[in-house]
């Protein structure tokens, strides 16, 4: 039996028809390749879990940056301390193995503990980013500053609310720091954190340094112990002098 030639155009007819969607379907999807390279999905910004806490610690300033839970690096005074966490009942305790420990509880209370030295109580502002006290002072320029040889020593004092007597004996080998030191008309005087009774006078003539020959407006006298050092000083914006001759 022979089909007629117009059921079989239909039905060619009706085949193309129901293949032309999926061929117009195919065309019109994106390349995955091709989009993948002209628009790549933006990388994540990187984070930062690093905090910084102002206490004060007895007669110390500290200044504590924490990153995560892991490690923390104190300034105390002058010096600075490199810390890893610690086993703690409560709190977060870190220490750098050579007996020196920063363990608080929370951001406002905690204690300090120096090798070879008392244990000091810590209270905190629990202000993110504060900035401690020495810290502070220590991007000021110097009120007052002395220097002398033989050895070669160095004493300066910030300026500021809150003024700190640095001292450097030794060609910068001893270094003693005093907080808050006392004022008198004469000079500054208190304590370093190692208990070190440090002292600075002067008076206002002229001094020649001994091997410069430079010319200041104080004859200076520090006083470390029981050691004295001579030397020449000025306060800051004070007039240069002429040297020596």
């Amino acid at each position: 039996m022979r089909a007629s030639p117009l059921i079989l155009s239909l039905a060619i007819a009706t085949g193309l028809a129901a293949c032309q969607p999926a061929q117009q379907a195919d065309s019109a999807a994106p390349d995955p390749v091709a989009a993948g390279n002209e628009a790549p999905p933006p990388a994540a910004a990187p984070t930062s879990d690093e905090r910084v806490y102002a206490f004060q610690c007895g007669d110390l300033p500290v200044q504590a940056t924490y990153r995560g839970q892991d490690s923390a690096t104190v300034v105390v005074g002058g010096r600075t301390f490199v810390m890893a966490s610690d086993t703690a009942a409560s709190g977060a305790k870190f220490s750098d193995g050579q007996g020196n420990v920063f363990w608080t509880k929370g951001t406002t209370e905690g204690t300090l503990t120096l090798k070879g030295e008392p244990d000091r109580n810590c209270t905190g502002s629990g202000k993110e980013g504060e900035i401690a006290a020495a810290a502070a002072s220590a991007a000021a320029p110097p009120e007052f500053r002395a220097t002398g040889n033989e050895p070669g020593w160095l004493a300066q004092v910030s300026a500021g609310e809150k003024p700190v007597l640095r001292v450097e004996t030794g060609y910068g080998e001893q270094k003693f720091e005093v907080v808050a030191p006392t004022q008198g008309k004469d000079g500054w005087s208190g304590k370093a954190a190692d208990g070190t009774d440090i002292k600075v006078s002067f008076q206002r003539t002229v001094c020649h340094d001994d091997m410069s020959g430079q010319a200041f407006g104080a004859t200076v006298m520090l006083t470390v112990g029981a050691r004295q050092y001579h030397g020449c000083g000025d306060f800051a914006g004070a007039p240069a002098l002429a040297e020596r001759p």
